[in-house]
């Protein structure tokens, strides 16, 4: 069984783009096809505790790989949870399931401005509501873009920058010799980039890059000499 595939339980922008992130940062990774599925959490909109997050996150990594027909799936779940009396937090919840195992990871939390938290548990809003009820920003569809954690960071973290986190997280325990894995999921994964690059495989995947960059080097320059001799041509004519 090979991997091919990966599906991704959603149709948000966003977190296709972290997903795509991610996996260019493991080259035993980065060539799997990102497939996403629109597909359902099972939890509540605004789910409220790590459990109920880590579940959506879940429900939607089994259903992607399902409906996508891969061996790999990933479900990300945004979610908040109680810190205390008077604290909550917002965090990434992520799960990769690779037809046996499911591996989980987190992003950073941070916590809500006290009067985004008082919307969200006494008015039951989302936190996209809840900002743009509050006034701290006006955009409905802010959470397909950079989401509420770039306003309040000033642009200095996204939602995708949270979200490449949760998945790094979650690709640690793809590690056949310290995990348990599907069979499907091969060695060295997390090995350094040093290791990786020192392996034969490697090397022969850069050489067969760099002549493919040489080819469409090499064919670019073709097409503009041959439109510029059929100019010439043309003036000549």
């Amino acid at each position: 069984m090979t991997l091919a595939g990966l599906s991704v339980g959603t149709a948000n922008a966003g977190k296709i783009e972290a997903v795509r992130r991610a996996l260019a940062k493991y080259p035993l990774l980065a060539r799997l096809e990102v497939l996403p599925q629109k597909v359902e959490s099972g939890v509540s909109d605004q789910p409220s505790t790590l459990e109920e997050t880590t579940r959506g996150a879940a429900n939607r990594a089994r259903a992607a790989a399902a409906r996508g027909g891969t061996v790999l799936g990933i479900g990300m779940e945004s979610g908040l949870f109680d810190v205390g009396e008077d604290k909550t937090f917002d965090v990434c919840a992520c799960v990769i399931y690779d037809g046996a195992a499911s591996h989980v990871g987190y992003s950073c939390a941070w916590e809500l401005p006290p009067k985004i938290r008082r919307l969200v548990k006494e008015s039951g809003m989302n936190l996209t509501d809840a900002f743009n009820s509050a006034g701290v920003c006006d955009d409905p569809d802010i959470g397909d873009k950079g989401g509420v954690l770039a306003v309040v960071t000033g642009g200095r973290v996204t939602r995708p920058d949270y979200t490449v986190q949760a998945i790094q997280m979650a690709v640690v325990a793809m590690n056949p010799s310290l995990y348990e894995c599907s069979p499907a999921v091969p060695s060295g994964i997390n090995d350094s980039l040093t290791r990786l690059e020192s392996t034969p495989r490697f090397r022969a995947l850069a050489v067969l890059r760099s002549a493919m960059l040489a080819v469409a080097v090499a064919y670019f320059a073709w097409l503009v000499w041959f439109a510029g001799r059929d100019r010439e041509g043309a003036s000549l004519g």
